[in-house]
């Protein structure tokens, strides 16, 4: 049974890893190239690289990301680009039969010269290249040659022999972008977006070789390996092993290991070029891979052996996955949309990834494995690899696998319209067919989505296209989508194991029954939501549509002065209004509607001191985010349960959110909860908190009711996540912000099945505020709650019941008692206070990395231990080396 809660140039696509071949591989990447324009430029640098980042190391330009490089840099894209290395041969290597050269990864639009023998031309950095090279064009000295075209140039030129306009064209002004994107299968942010800048990097970011055989060696290749079902029948899963082979059709007998487990299974084959092999592995076998916070993350590698010789393996874990959209009968209108992992339904808490620089040669694996563990440690279990980005390495996807990290994977296509021309849809489909067979092996990828927002830019006519022209657009829409990309997902992911969607949001199987484009694909009683749409108070929670699945949503803040110093540091450019925080800004007056969301609920600053001012805008701009993103989250999980859906608008059952973004590309104001510099902002620590597993929710109904409103009620509830029933005690108090003393108490017993919500109670607010002494100064009133389960840490809740800025704030005197190294990568920090702190908030100094344990909390007693947890070990600890920070909301009302 399965363990439910066990807790014409010849170009072809590279094979995935390394085969079973007698092989000599020369490496050609290194430090040893040479790039030049022919006109300004030309220096030696590292590949992998691209032309910012070896003109940087060659001290020819500065930095990127400095200042407003990102447009007085540009003339680089707008030239063509020549990439040179030489290189030798040995003798032995050029005694091999049959040559091939191998490129990972180009971007993007280059031809491939070497020694004087033409090989072929790239268009699309998605896709390896492999090119065949005949023995008379390799010598014992040699060079390699690309000629990169500027990719701006490329797109336009694309863009005016195609045979209509396609639409949009350009990027908005306020992006400081470029145009026709969509003619080139490259990164679509590259060329700008609402976040981030246009680079549109030039250059060879991924590995390189070249690789010599004998014609009499026998070559295989593990291609891919899919879990394709489980077999409930028979208690076992179907995994799918695809091999090729260059040879002649041969004779092999093959073996597969299941590594650490007792199943093998030996066949003989004949393999002609291609096979794909089904095993049956029983589930006595194994134990199920889960998501974070319900089980392990079990894995196993899967070994291919000929001739007792390895061949290949991946790394596989076992798991189901079931997207569930059944109708509720005749009393609610709509459909489910929810996932069911292992046969248990999974609440999703999560958000969106984009890529993490504008140039990946400058992405680590550390800093990738830091933003995936930011994600396991704020409790999230799934991200959605946003489509407007790129197809990340191998590396990341092992991590998601290790950390029970799912993925919403979109393919790269967002917020446009594509050409559909016989060559681009050609490109597209083998770009599909590339991506899924590497990527089909993880256990992390739990979904695919065919694009980000184009059924939607399509269904609500988003570039006002003429209305006779519709018709055509909705059957390209459907040509690229279903009958391109879908098709080929179909094609290689067999199965039953991974859903695939059209686009996101949709209205899941509502949008197929409409051909692929619904009326509304937004509409919140089916499939997955995208919402923006924010009243001048985004604390309300009135202010946010009840979903059955919100997959993006979210606001802007400031990153902090540390990341701003990366960027600039002219004092006069850090200022809220100046040309270059606007400049930065890449959403059109959302500055002024940050400034109107944080003036609805606090004080701004009145000091006078310009660095000063700034500073504690960025503070408020994150608490900002923080509570807009907790409201949106505890508006979800209250409206999880089947039960909660409204009969008269059949909207509830909400079993996900996913905000906009978890991280960022570059210092802006941005939607992200983590920095370019990888620092958490207000956000990210509220988020590790709204996503607890075990969690309180307390709701005012009004929101900011009128204390004498006799009809108004405060309604706690408690969510339970884990696939295990709980206990414990919910206790909530009301504290008022000018002593520590506790004017009421009350304490209410829990016991929750597992996954479930359960409603508490409803008190009444005005009675509550009567028996708590807070008729008269309601200004003072807080709830706070704390839910000690007898299976989980402590969970707190807070519940203003005005505005923070109406508030009458006292001076908390706040200190620093002690600060202890307890183990290598931790530091224990004691606070203490004379009385309660609104929004504390620690920093230290930027050359450390890392994170608390709790930040921009509320402080209702006088002593509070935080610890901070550092990424990497800490040598030699002083405290001076640590410069902690401390401050809270009462700071922004002192000159």
């Amino acid at each position: 049974m399965l363990k439910l809660l066990s807790c014409t140039f010849f170009v072809s696509i590279i094979s995935l890893l390394f085969s079973f071949s007698y092989s000599i591989r020369v490496s050609l990447i290194g430090n040893d190239w040479s790039i030049t324009d022919d006109k300004s430029y030309s220096a030696r640098g590292q590949i992998p690289g691209s032309i910012h980042t070896i003109l940087l190391s060659a001290n020819q330009i500065t930095e990127p990301y400095w200042s407003y490089n990102d447009v007085t840099l540009r003339s680089l894209i707008y030239s063509s680009w020549i990439f040179t290395k030489n290189f030798s041969l040995t003798n032995d290597f050029l005694t091999s039969t049959q040559f091939t050269l191998h490129f990972d990864q180009i971007d993007t639009v280059a031809n491939i010269t070497l020694n004087e023998c033409f090989l072929g031309q790239t268009n699309s950095m998605f896709v390896p290249y492999t090119f065949n090279v005949i023995r008379t064009c390799l010598q014992s000295k040699n060079q390699l040659r690309l000629d990169f075209e500027s990719p701006v140039i490329y797109a336009r030129n694309q863009a005016k022999i195609y045979n209509e306009s396609v639409l949009p064209e350009c990027t908005p002004d306020v992006q400081h972008g470029e145009c026709h994107v969509q003619f080139i299968r490259k990164e679509p942010c590259s060329f700008s977006w609402d976040w981030g800048p246009a680079f549109a990097p030039i250059g060879i970011p991924g590995d390189l070789y070249l690789e010599g055989i004998n014609d009499v060696d026998i070559s295989i290749q593990l291609e891919s390996i899919n879990i394709a079902s489980y077999q409930i029948s028979v208690n076992k899963w179907q995994v799918d092993v695809l091999l090729t082979s260059h040879n002649d059709p041969f004779e092999c007998r093959l073996k597969f290991i299941l590594e650490n487990t007792s199943f093998t299974y030996e066949t003989s084959i004949t393999l002609d070029h291609e096979i794909s092999i089904s095993l049956l592995i029983p589930d006595e076998n194994i134990h199920l891979w889960w998501p974070n916070g319900y089980g392990d993350q079990n894995l196993y590698t899967l070994s291919i052996y000929y001739q007792e010789q390895l061949i290949d393996s991946r790394l596989i874990g076992f798991r189901t996955v079931q997207l569930i959209q059944h109708d509720y009968g005749p009393m609610f209108n709509g459909s489910s949309f929810y996932f069911l992992i292992n046969y248990l339904p999974i609440y999703i808490k999560g958000s969106n990834w984009i890529p993490a620089d504008a140039f990946q040669e400058r992405v680590t694996d550390n800093q990738l494995e830091r933003l995936l563990r930011s994600a396991q440690v704020a409790n999230m279990n799934m991200l959605r690899i946003w489509g407007g980005g790129i197809y990340e390495r191998n590396s990341f996807y092992e991590l998601a696998d290790r950390l029970g990290i799912m993925l919403w994977h979109d393919f790269m296509f967002a917020c446009s319209l594509y050409p559909v021309d016989k060559s681009f849809l050609r490109n597209v489909h083998d770009e599909v067919v590339y991506q899924v067979k590497r990527l089909q092996s993880h256990a992390s990828i739990v979904l695919w989505a065919g694009n980000n927002e184009n059924e939607a830019a399509v269904a609500q006519n988003w570039y006002d296209i003429p209305k006779e022209r519709l018709p055509k657009v909705k059957e390209d829409y459907r040509k690229l989508y279903v009958n391109t990309i879908m098709n080929a997902v179909t094609e290689v992911d067999k199965g039953n194991n991974r859903p695939f969607v059209t686009s996101s949001p949709s209205n899941g199987l509502q949008s197929i029954k409409e051909d692929y484009i619904a009326n509304d694909p937004n509409d919140p009683i089916y499939g997955d939501v995208h919402f923006y749409g924010y009243r001048n108070d985004s604390w309300d929670p009135r202010t946010y549509p009840i979903t059955r699945f919100l997959s993006e949503t979210g606001i802007q803040s400031l990153p902090s002065l540390d990341a701003w110093y990366q960027a600039n540091t002219n004092l006069s450019d850090l200022n809220f209004n100046s040309s270059f925080l606007l400049h930065r800004e890449h959403s059109l007056n959302q500055l002024n509607a940050m400034m109107m969301h944080i003036q609805s609920n606090l004080p701004l600053p009145i000091t006078k001191d310009p660095l000063k001012n700034f500073t504690q805008l960025i503070y408020l701009s994150q608490i900002n985010q923080a509570m807009t993103l907790k409201s949106i989250s505890d508006v979800c999980r209250v409206h999880s349960s089947m039960d909660m859906i409204d009969p008269k608008t059949s909207q509830g059952h909400t079993m996900g959110l996913m905000y906009w973004q978890i991280n960022d590309i570059w210092q802006a104001p941005t939607w992200s909860t983590i920095e370019y510099g990888l620092k958490w902002k207000m956000a990210h620590y509220y988020v590790q908190h709204m996503y607890e597993s075990i969690y309180p929710i307390a709701i005012l109904t009004p929101y900011l009711a009128n204390i004498t409103d006799e009809n108004a009620r405060i309604s706690l509830y408690v969510i339970n996540d884990l696939p295990k029933e709980i206990s414990g005690q919910l206790i909530c108090s009301i504290h008022t912000v000018d002593t520590f003393a506790v004017r009421i108490s009350m304490a209410f017993d829990i016991a929750l099945d597992f996954t479930t919500m359960k409603h508490v109670i409803d008190l009444s607010y005005a009675s509550l505020m009567k028996r708590a002494g807070c008729s008269n100064d309601q200004q003072h009133c807080i709830l706070h709650c704390l839910l000690d389960s007898h299976h989980h840490h402590q969970v707190e809740q807070t519940l203003f019941l005005i505005s923070p800025k109406t508030y009458q704030l006292y001076q908390p005197d706040l200190h620093v008692e002690n600060i202890q190294q307890v183990t290598p990568t931790d530091i224990v920090i004691r606070i203490t206070a004379k009385r309660p702190a609104l929004f504390v908030w620690l920093e230290i100094s930027a050359h450390m990395s890392g994170y608390f344990s709790r930040n921009g909390f509320h402080m209702f007693e006088s002593v509070l231990t935080v610890t901070f947890h550092s990424w990497t070990p800490i040598t030699n600890f002083t405290n001076s080396d640590f410069d902690l920070h401390l401050s809270s909301l009462f700071d922004i009302t002192q000159p």
